[in-house]
């Protein structure tokens, strides 16, 4: 190996993990339509996770609404006599948009699919044998900023849900 193909190679390592480490920085950024897409992801999957992401004035209700949401979700499942994991939804092709935002509040139009995620397994062999019924997403978001991190705050639980 010569030395001009040596330095070339090296410049490409560096090049590379220069890059990535960039792209490390801008995927850990908190930026309201990525905050959007983790929540709907969530919610429809039916996980208590979810309450990390909530505004205060939703998630320090006497009330608490993630929890009621599960429970809904949970008695709805039985009355159809299936179990609530069959109720969880797994989202592809999610794009966001923003439709308005300012410095600490955004509106965000969240479309997508969505298949049954009864399993991770099962959604994933059903999308790539063409198997199962696919949903539409289609939600608006409104997420503020609280603390420095942005939170959802309306489109998901609304107030007849709680």
């Amino acid at each position: 190996m010569t030395r001009e193909t040596r330095s070339a190679l090296a410049l490409v390592v560096i090049l590379a993990v220069f890059f990535q480490l960039i792209f490390i920085f801008a995927d850990t950024r908190d930026t309201p339509d990525k905050i959007a897409r983790q929540f709907a992801s969530l919610y429809y999957k039916l996980d208590p996770a979810m309450t990390n992401l909530l505004c205060e004035n939703l998630s320090s209700d006497d009330e608490n609404v993630v929890e009621s949401y599960i429970h809904k979700a949970g008695m709805e499942a039985r009355e159809r006599g299936l179990d609530v994991s069959y109720l969880r939804l797994q989202l592809y092709n999610v794009r966001t948009h923003m439709l308005k935002r300012d410095d600490n509040s955004a509106m965000i139009r969240i479309t997508g699919e969505m298949k049954r995620g009864i399993n991770p397994v099962f959604a994933y062999v059903g999308k790539l044998f063409f198997l199962g019924k696919t949903y539409p997403l289609d939600q608006t978001v409104n997420v503020i900023k609280e603390n420095g991190k942005w939170k959802v705050c309306q489109g998901f639980f609304s107030a007849s849900e709680t």
